[in-house]
Formats: structure tokens, sequence, C-alpha cells
């Protein structure tokens, strides 16, 4: 059974990333059921206190997924997978955490299981969406492939794949064309510390954007930061831009709840 984990961001600022998940996924008749009872996987401030609170998280989301029948996993959030997929080697590989992560699951009568497929809703997009379900071709419109550090982490740093041909490749489907790669972090994790290296960091994706009608990202958080950072260049989930060629209007998609619109 394919299972969702929706991750903290999307009851608030990826509220719209959501929305799209929802109704992109029903269109393309994939069925799955969201986790009951899912937590927020530590990323950040957590992993900075407790890495052993974030190990516990972790395994507590997989766990909850193994034993209401889910065999595979996927969010939408490219740093929730990311942290999914190092954190579950982790405990993979080091038998003391492990098992200490085992017990403490085990104290709040949940059976330690891990083993279950990670996915980021790229894998399924590359599955399911083909040709035929465009109803809006893109011929005319230029895209910047902007994944961000987490799913670039999760893709190519953890599974030897290169993220920008599988961005591409979907890309392609939807008749757009692929305008720039940029691979320069968005700055949403200093924006507690330095507001303003963070906003100019943002820019700079931005700038280095130039040309594209869109820029495509796998990750909420970046989303934000570039999307509330400047003006003039809509900010959308890869997803997004498949269901608008797939003929789903903006409010199915969460659009309309951008900043900045096509």
């Amino acid at each position: 059974m394919l299972c969702h984990y929706p991750g903290c961001s999307t009851r608030g600022i990826g509220e719209d990333m959501e929305i799209a998940t929802r109704n992109v996924l029903k269109a393309l008749g994939v069925e799955y059921k969201e986790i009951e009872g899912w937590v927020c996987c530590g990323t950040g401030v957590v992993e900075d206190a407790s890495p052993l609170g974030t190990a516990v998280l972790v395994a507590s989301n997989l766990s909850l997924a193994k034993e209401q029948g889910c065999s595979s996993v996927f969010t939408a959030c490219g740093i929730c997978a990311a942290q999914l997929m190092f954190w579950k080697g982790r405990m993979m590989k080091e038998e003391p955490l492990r098992e200490e992560v085992k017990d403490l699951l085990e104290s709040k009568h949940l059976k330690f299981n891990i083993d279950v497929k990670l996915l980021h809703i790229l894998d399924l997009l590359l599955e399911n969406f083909k040709e035929e379900h465009v109803k809006r071709p893109l011929y005319n419109l230029r895209v910047s492939l902007y994944p961000g550090c987490g799913a670039k982490k999760f893709y190519n740093f953890y599974q030897g794949k290169d993220v920008f041909k599988m961005m591409e490749e979907v890309v392609k489907r939807t008749g757009a064309e692929v305008a720039r790669r940029v691979d320069t972090c968005c700055g949403f994790p200093l924006m507690t510390y330095d507001k303003k290296v963070a906003t100019d960091l943002a820019r700079k994706v931005v700038s280095e954007s130039a040309g594209a009608d869109v820029i495509v990202t796998l990750c909420p958080f970046c989303q934000y930061q570039l999307d509330t950072s400047q003006k003039g260049v809509p900010v959308w989930h890869l997803h997004q831009l498949v269901g608008y060629a797939m003929g789903l209007s903006e409010k199915e998609l969460g659009l309309d709840k951008h900043v900045n619109k096509l």
C-alpha cells in the first residue's frame, strides 16, 4: 500500500502543495492513504537539540506506516524526504542507535519497524504522468528547475540519481521548455538568523533563473521563500506544473495562494 507523509508545512506555508498533491494524484488515478498519527520529522531545531529525539520521530512515522500496512511512503516535501531517508539509513547501520530507539518506541507500545520504501512525489509523477494526460500543453512556457537542497540530498547524495534529469523528464511531458537549472540555496534556513542574507540568497536564485517564466521546485520551504522574497516570477511545485498541464484549475492546484501569479 502507498501511504502519504504530509509533513508539518502542509498545515501552514505548504498548504498549496497539499491541495495540489491531493488533486493531481486523484486525476492521475494514484491511490494512497495518509499515515494516521504522523508527527514532525524533526528537521531543524529538534535535530539541533536532540539527534536521538529526531531518530525517534522518524522511526515513529515509519513504524506507524508499517503498522498501518504501508509498503511505500511518499512526501511532496524535499526536506522531509531527505530527513526520513537520512535517519532511516543511520538506524539501519548503527545498532546502538537502533536499539535505543526501539526500546523507546516499545515503551510507548509501538513496534519498531522502519522497513518501508521512501519516495518523493517526483517518483510518482515519473511513473504515472504521461503525455496523454496533458490537456493544456505548455509549449510556450520556459521553466527554471530548482529542486532545493533537501530533494538534491534525497536523490543525488542518498540514491545516486540526478534530480535535475528526473525533473526535466517530467517537465518535457508537459510541453514546457527547460530554460535553467539552478543549484543555489534559497536562504530559508537563515530567515530567523539573518533575514537580509536569506532574502539576498532567494533573489540570487531568481536572478539565476533569468529568462524563465516559472521557477519549479520540489520543496515547500523553497517555494515560500522564493515566492515571498521577490515580485514578478511565479514559483510552483513540480506537481502544480503537471496539474496545470492536465487542465486543473489554479484553485485546484493551490496556485491562488501564491504571491506571484503566472
